[in-house]
């Protein structure tokens, strides 16, 4: 049964069903347990189960809904179909359900009142990130590539495309974009059967597209991108991080990263509980956009001396100037990404 919403938040069990990642991933499902472990600190009873593959997904769930659960959000798009079987079944009713990087996606569109779907417009961070590196650029050769060909990881990759787009548009100077195709939605992305816990492959992904004339690579491929900025980082390359601030959670390769296209799932998270909390059960989308700050470019304005050995003279006044205009020209609507994704 629901806890009444004036039982106080200690009466009141906020729940999250992590992917594979874990809670200690430096990435999505982190971002996600930081929220979580911020709402226990506001006096929230908190539990969380950890997935070891696809078949954890129904299980972990039920196991959250078994334990009193009031609100049980799952991590990551792989677990919508065990999620969505645990909404509409009549015996979950009173229980807040949320899908972190989905919205409700059903046939007849009606959005479940005990469901909310937190989502990203993470194509307008992954935007500006790709102008920020055309502009630093030598080579005027910018890659991406993805753990898997989810809607939530191809939106990031969008974005790239859209911002090389923009930059060869403002500047009049070609720029290629190497791993994905938004037209012919065709790209690169790990066939393993651990397509976001895969650092040889991002090794090796990042050496092919050096090999072809990149100097920067935007992994958006949870550890697999670790890959990708030790490859980078010993040569002298530079990398866009995913989801969080990866300078921050992964120092070591703060001199390869020159920013991150961030989700602040976490929060998203604190968000959609405290609305359940109040009663507002769900029926409802949260999507996060640069507007909102729901999402973000890690900044520009870093002391990190690994970071600023690198990036310092790179990253100039006029190109953060630049970027601040793109970014701000997002928000008005004057820009929209979708446009320059498929120029």
């Amino acid at each position: 049964p629901s806890a009444s919403v004036d039982a106080g938040k200690g009466d009141y069990k906020a729940c999250l069903s992590l992917d594979t990642g874990g809670p200690a991933d430096k990435n999505f499902n982190q971002s996600a347990y930081e929220g979580l472990q911020a709402l226990e600190a506001d006096g929230f009873q908190i539990a969380y189960t950890t997935a070891v593959d696809d078949s954890s997904y129904a299980p972990n769930i039920q196991q959250l809904i078994d334990q009193g659960c009031n609100t049980v959000i799952a991590v990551g798009y792989n677990q919508g179909t065990a999620l969505q079987a645990a909404v509409v079944d009549a015996a979950n009713a009173e229980i807040s359900f949320g899908w972190v990087d989905a919205t409700w996606a059903l046939e007849d569109g009606t959005i479940p009142a005990n469901f909310t779907g937190i989502d990203f417009q993470i194509d307008e961070a992954s935007m500006l990130a790709a102008y920020l590196a055309a502009g630093i650029s030598k080579t005027k050769s910018i890659a991406t590539y993805g753990g898997a060909p989810y809607p939530g990881v191809t939106k990031f990759m969008d974005g790239w495309v859209a911002g090389a787009n923009y930059y060869a548009e403002k500047k009049g100077e070609a720029i290629t974009v190497l791993g994905w195709d938004p037209v012919a939605k065709t790209g690169t992305f790990n066939p393993s059967t651990a397509p976001f816990n895969d650092v040889d492959f991002g090794k090796t992904t990042a050496e092919g597209f050096v090999g072809q004339g990149a100097d920067v690579v935007h992994a958006v491929a949870g550890t697999t991108g670790n890959g990708s900025y030790q490859y980078m980082l010993d040569k002298g390359l530079y990398s866009v991080g995913v989801d969080l601030d990866q300078c921050i959670s992964l120092p070591e390769y703060c001199g390869t990263l020159l920013t991150s296209a961030q989700k602040n799932i976490g929060a998203a998270v604190i968000t959609a509980v405290n609305d359940n909390y109040a009663g507002n059960k769900g029926g409802t989308n949260y999507i996060g956009t640069l507007k909102n700050g729901g999402v973000q470019i890690a900044t520009l304005d870093r002391t990190e001396s690994d970071w600023t050995a690198v990036f310092g003279s790179l990253v100039t006044a006029e190109l953060k100037a630049e970027v601040a205009a793109l970014e701000a020209a997002i928000i008005d609507g004057s820009v929209v990404v979708a446009d320059y994704a498929t120029k």
